[in-house]
């Protein structure tokens, strides 16, 4: 390096400091800055508290139930067949509906048995003539025999034979009773009143006596539901009731019944058939339950969820079914601690009572569930508290206004 070289060099050296200065001191102010930006922050202020509805664990004796599956069948099942042979010449119902006991379903061809009942009934008149004719001889040769103006064995075979134009008029009737059946069968009523199924048979089908199946009918108001019980059941149920029959208004002979989209029937039924053994195919007992319909809501064939009381259980808590949550296999219910915040309780939850569920571990009498909110209501937050009970949570919510308002008059 040369003379120039270390001269110019020097000269550059004071800018060199200079701007390494004015870097440090423009970096010291931003960070002093920022220190007092953060000391200078207040604390973030906690969560507003969330509104829940709250309910206090209900602590009452509860009965539990046994669930089964069951079909539902009419209480009377009627295959329809004609009594005559003949052609159908009319179908007077629609299929499907429901037909009231004594209403015309399909009309026979009746002139056969009208032609029957008319040469019946010349023959029924033919044999009274007869009988008139041989009561008049019994009349007339009364007095004669009475007088020996003729001999008795003459008597004796006009009575004979008014007693046979007596038996003739007898067997000639009943042949027209017959005759005018037929043609009574020629319109086929409904022995009950129930739901008819579709029909069978067309008008112009030939229908042969007593072989022909018209229709299917059911009465389904009260209907009856089959369900099966396992062996065990039926000897726990034994050894529970020691062999007893319980009378007609034992709570053990109510049931319960469920349809298979979840919607419970209001009116309960009762148990009114026990099979006579068990079967031996499948080591089942059969039982039989029967249910009000007078609204025809239960169709024949359907099946259904039966509940059947096995036993009650002292003092029971119980929950909603919507304040409990499944996570993973295990269920928790939210809390309402002694701070105000939410906590989150697992449970061991046993039987379901009807909209409730019966809890056997994790909750004591007296504690306050959240029933409405559970997904805000996450451990740790405020709750805002509203008290209910269970009848205000079944009530149905209040209609919406209409749009606007009401008109001001």
């Amino acid at each position: 390096m040369t003379a120039n070289d270390l001269a110019a060099a020097d000269e550059r050296l004071p800018a060199l400091v200079v701007a390494g200065a004015r870097q440090f001191t423009f970096a010291a102010v931003v960070a002093s800055l920022m220190l007092v930006s953060a000391c200078g922050k207040d604390e973030p202020p906690p969560p507003p508290a969330v509104p829940v509805k709250v309910m206090t664990v209900l602590q009452q004796d509860t009965p539990l139930f046994e669930e089964f599956i069951g079909e539902v069948s009419g209480s009377r099942e009627v295959s329809l067949r004609a009594q005559i042979t003949g052609v159908l010449m009319a179908k007077n119902f629609t299929d499907g509906t429901l037909v009231t006991e004594g209403q015309r379903l399909f009309s026979i061809d009746p002139r056969e048995p009208l032609a029957q009942q008319a040469n019946a009934r010349a023959g029924v008149a033919a044999a009274r003539a007869d009988l008139a004719r041989a009561r008049q001889d019994v009349d007339r040769y009364g007095p004669l025999v009475k007088e020996n103006a003729i001999s008795k064995q003459i008597y004796d075979n006009a009575v004979a034979g008014m007693q046979a134009a007596q038996a003739q008029v007898a067997a000639n009737q009943a042949v027209l009773d017959q005759a005018s059946l037929g043609v009574e069968y020629a319109t086929v009523t409904a022995p009950l009143t129930g739901r008819i199924g579709a029909a069978q048979v067309f008008p112009g089908d030939l229908i042969t006596a007593g072989t022909t199946v018209l229709a299917e009918l059911s009465e389904d108001d009260p209907v009856w539901v089959y369900f099966s019980i396992s062996e065990a059941k039926l000897l726990d149920y034994e050894r529970r009731y020691q062999g007893s029959t319980p009378g007609v208004d034992d709570p053990i002979r109510q049931v319960r019944l469920t349809l298979t989209d979840g919607t419970q029937y209001k009116t309960p039924g009762q148990i009114i058939f026990a099979d006579r053994a068990l079967d031996a195919r499948t080591g089942t007992y059969r039982l039989r339950a029967e249910f009000p319909n007078p609204q025809h809501q239960l169709y024949p064939g359907l099946f259904a969820r039966i509940q059947v009381r096995a036993d009650q259980r002292k003092g029971a808590l119980l929950v909603p079914d919507r304040a409990v949550v499944q996570t993973l296999g295990k269920y928790f219910v939210t809390t309402v601690g002694a701070d105000g915040k939410a906590q989150q309780v697992p449970v061991t939850p046993g039987p379901r009572y009807g909209g409730l569920w019966v809890i056997d571990k994790g909750l004591n009498p007296g504690d306050n569930v959240v029933v409405e909110g559970v997904q805000k209501a996450r451990p740790g937050v405020p709750l805002k508290v509203t008290k209910v009970t269970y009848e205000q949570l079944q009530a149905p919510a209040p209609e919406a206004p209409p749009p606007g308002g009401a008109a001001k008059g």
